[in-house]
């Protein structure tokens, strides 16, 4: 934490748990600390390049998001390229830090699938448009109700009830279109990208 700037200070002190929380939410309790420190880094190399205030914490939530999916992405690669080097398929990387926890997905392949998953979930919550994108994070990533959202957005219950709605339609309208789901043996919902 930066303590010679203040700004940035109040920042960390008012976003840490919910960064942790959400990353935490998304790929795992022991991957969060790792995010969340990747988050403030970027938060204070680029607090002053954020010229409207009151978009203070849907910016933090993009960039946690993106952070989120380049350690999806990192995961996927560093997989992919120990099981080509060690010729096993089903080779597991070297270092268990990389790997993201996953107590549904037993194989390789599920892991995969659920990498892929999960950077295409992140992409469509980030194209939402900006009132859904806010009411969407605040309920699914920080596990805010109805009645608090709608106070910390000084926004009307149904008015959030409303935006909540059209923001779930929309991601199940674009995961619907691009990936194709289904069970696995175990009974666990899967996908895979069209």
């Amino acid at each position: 934490m930066d303590e010679n700037n203040p700004e940035f200070s109040h920042v960390y002190k008012t976003y840490h748990d919910r960064v942790w929380r959400c990353a935490a939410k998304l790929i795992g309790r022991d991957r969060a600390d790792d995010v969340a420190q990747e988050v403030f880094v970027r938060i204070n190399k680029h607090l002053e390049t954020l010229k409207d205030p009151s978009k203070l914490s849907s910016w933090i939530y993009s960039i946690t998001l993106n952070v989120v999916r380049d350690v999806v992405r990192k995961c996927a690669a560093r997989k992919e390229s120990t099981a080509m080097t060690t010729g096993d398929p089903e080779g597991e990387p070297e270092d268990a830090m990389l790997q993201i926890p996953d107590t549904k997905s037993r194989t390789p392949e599920e892991m995969v699938i659920r990498n892929e998953m999960m950077e295409c979930y992140l992409t469509f919550v980030e194209l939402l448009p900006p009132n859904y994108y806010e009411v969407y994070v605040l309920s699914e990533f920080e596990d805010l109700s109805n009645e608090e959202i709608a106070q910390r957005l000084s926004v009307s219950l149904d008015n959030v009830k409303i935006r909540l709605y059209r923001a779930r339609t929309q991601l199940y309208d674009q995961l619907r279109r691009s990936c194709r789901c289904y069970y696995n043996e175990r009974g666990e919902i899967m996908g895979d990208l069209k």
